[in-house]
């Protein structure tokens, strides 16, 4: 059984408590249909990590979350950065253009990594 980790559905285990107030949380990109404030994932991809032997004894995935709104979420970005340290994700660094664009609709970046070890091999 392959049980490679799956950093999407830990990232929104983390935000949960964000989902549960109404805000959605969601893999992929901005949805002008939705309206309002949302929370988007998008898998950056992995890296091998911690060789020994040749055999890299884990990976590191990277992810980056993304709030898009009609206001400037600062306070929202500080809650998501708390949650997803508290949940073994490393934060990484926030994109710094958090400008408002022409379609009035504010994007603020974060970028988090998570190690995770391989299982042993039987």
């Amino acid at each position: 059984m392959d049980s490679s980790p799956d950093i999407i559905k830990d990232a929104s285990d983390a935000l949960k408590p964000i989902e549960d107030r109404g805000i959605t949380v969601m893999q992929g990109w901005y949805d002008k249909d939705l309206n309002k404030c949302h929370v988007t994932l998008w898998d950056l991809g992995e890296t091998d990590d911690n060789f020994s032997d040749d055999d890299a004894e884990g990976v590191t995935l990277s992810l980056q979350i993304t709030i898009f709104s009609k206001e400037d979420e600062v306070e929202l970005a500080r809650e998501i950065k708390s949650l997803m340290k508290e949940n073994g994700f490393s934060f990484e660094g926030r994109n710094g253009d958090d400008s408002k664009p022409e379609d009035g609709i504010y994007m603020k970046a974060q970028r988090f990594t998570k190690y995770y070890e391989s299982e042993e091999k039987s």
